[in-house]
């Protein structure tokens, strides 16, 4: 899918550099400072997927590294502009949070050495697109990985965005199934037995995947499935990190509206699998190309 692997390859160099770099760029100032690059993926038509790449760097040696998609088209595109508008937010929104917590912290950083304090946070994200008849559907999950001077650990967190270009809106959870069905209670079900299978802590399994919206927050569209992302310290203790949970939409279709956006990826499956867009790890991953071997979020879940 990578139409420009050469560049990719370059790109990948410069962020070494950078990285050694970095600690000098982060007591530059306050403002931020920094380069922004992208890759080009294509996706259907005339829409490109962008990962956008920036640096940002400020005081007190504050490193911030994020790479995000937007979608860029040679015709006006009212769907691509909001999608754009929202994933820019999320990573906005990211970024305040993170300098908030390092502004708290303040008072702890200024007892350590100068040489000791770090503050970073890195943004990355993965995308998968789909086509269900006529619903042309980009699912992102971006991830966050931060640290604040001072504090124990860095921390782990991600989130959802599930876009529909036709519709111009966010996909919610509840859009894809029947009213008042159990859906709930099926993603709990299975989530649960795959995750028993995995892990020891049955009080945390039972806890983090029982049938409650906020448990099932982070969830993506793949081509076989509703890929579930439970992050550190919800069904596992906080050293095992975040845990996924591929559901099958054969688990599913006895609840999925025959309206839903999805719903004709129950009836022709290798039709959505046939159009499946998948990027992301650009940060932490140097090869990029075999994305079900290397990275098993964006394959089998």
């Amino acid at each position: 899918m990578l139409r420009k692997p050469i560049q990719y390859l370059a790109l990948i160099g410069m962020l070494s550099c950078l990285v050694a770099a970095s600690p000098a760029l982060a007591d530059a100032g306050d403002d931020d400072s920094g380069l922004e690059d992208n890759m080009t993926f294509h996706v259907y038509d005339d829409v490109d997927l962008v990962s956008t790449l920036k640096f940002n760097y400020g005081k007190p040696r504050i490193i911030i590294k994020s790479v995000y998609p937007q979608l860029a088209s040679e015709t006006d595109h009212e769907g691509i502009n909001n999608f754009n508008d929202l994933a820019e937010q999320i990573v906005e929104d990211e970024i305040s949070g993170f300098r908030n917590q390092v502004k708290e912290n303040a008072s702890i950083q200024q007892k350590m050495p100068k040489n000791k304090i770090s503050n970073n946070l890195y943004i990355d994200y993965d995308t998968s697109y789909i086509r269900s008849k006529h619903n042309h559907i980009i699912s992102i999950r971006f991830s966050f990985q931060g640290y604040v001077g001072g504090t124990a650990h860095p921390y782990h967190h991600h989130l959802a965005l599930n876009y529909n270009l036709d519709t111009s809106q966010k996909i919610e959870l509840s859009d894809l199934f029947l009213p008042e069905s159990n859906y709930l209670e099926i993603l709990s079900g299975y989530t649960s037995n795959v995750l028993s299978r995995r892990l020891q802590n049955r009080q945390m399994i039972s806890d983090g995947t029982a049938a409650r919206p906020e448990n099932f927050a982070n969830w993506n569209i793949k081509p076989n499935g509703l890929l579930i992302t439970f992050d550190e310290s919800k069904v596992a203790p906080y050293v095992y990190g975040a845990q996924t949970v591929l559901v099958p939409y054969t688990a599913l279709q006895q609840v999925i509206s025959p309206d839903s956006p999805i719903a004709d990826c129950i009836s022709h499956q290798r039709r959505c699998s046939n159009s499946n867009l998948l990027t992301g790890g650009f940060i932490d991953e140097a090869v990029n190309t075999l994305h079900g071997t290397l990275d098993p979020v964006l394959g089998q879940g």
